[in-house]
């Protein structure tokens, strides 16, 4: 033992040395691994961010999507005289083109009911009706009645369907009835109901 301590004590310095190498070795081991810890999970909170924004982004493109199909479908809507301010006039400028048209000799009488709401539609006439509210977004009807005498059930099945054909709206045939027969035709008295819904009014902005 004695022989190796000079050995010992010449080497003393090279050992501490060493020693704080190693142990510089060590910590700096040990701060790349709490630094690779720490990167790592940067790097997964980001991933899952990432992932976070594209749901996001491809739940805005869907919205987007869907709000463009929305006011594609209003606009064809509107188009056809079913969302706003029906065009009412030509509905019964095209009854009459229908009627000539079809070359119909007997003459046409018409009325256009004032627009009622869906509630005060089939009130009897003497009943009070309430002007609609036009702030309101209920639906609203419009009965368009028609009467032809001397003719046939077929002309006027015939004149609805080139109505129906032409005109700028929606419709059903609310009732049509068929009186005094004769030779030369029946008289005919029918009521087309147009539906239409009024446009919402813009919202107005916040004072």
């Amino acid at each position: 033992m004695n022989e190796w301590k000079p050995i010992f004590l010449a080497a003393r310095k090279s050992l501490i040395q060493l020693g704080g190498i190693a142990l510089l070795c060590v910590v700096t081991v040990a701060a790349l691994h709490m630094m690779a810890s720490s990167l790592n999970s940067e790097v997964q909170d980001l991933g899952r961010s990432v992932q976070a924004q594209r749901g996001e982004l491809s739940l805005k493109q869907e919205n987007l999507l869907n709000m463009r199909s929305n006011i594609e479908r209003f606009e064809a809507l509107r188009a056809q005289n079913l969302i706003g301010t029906p065009d009412r006039p030509t509905w019964v400028e095209e009854l009459l083109a229908s009627h000539k048209r079809l070359g119909l000799t007997t003459r046409l009488v018409y009325q256009l009911q004032a627009p009622k709401t869906l509630a005060a539609a089939d009130l009897p006439p003497s009943a009070t009706v309430v002007p609609p509210d036009e702030t309101n977004a209920e639906p609203l009807v419009h009965d368009l009645q028609f009467e032809l005498r001397d003719v046939h059930e077929g002309d006027v099945l015939r004149l609805i369907q080139d109505f129906r054909e032409h005109v700028k709206g929606r419709f059903r045939v609310n009732a049509c009835a068929f009186s005094d027969p004769r030779a030369s035709g029946m008289t005919a008295k029918c009521v087309l109901r147009f539906v239409t819904m009024p446009q919402p009014p813009a919202a107005q902005p916040a004072q």
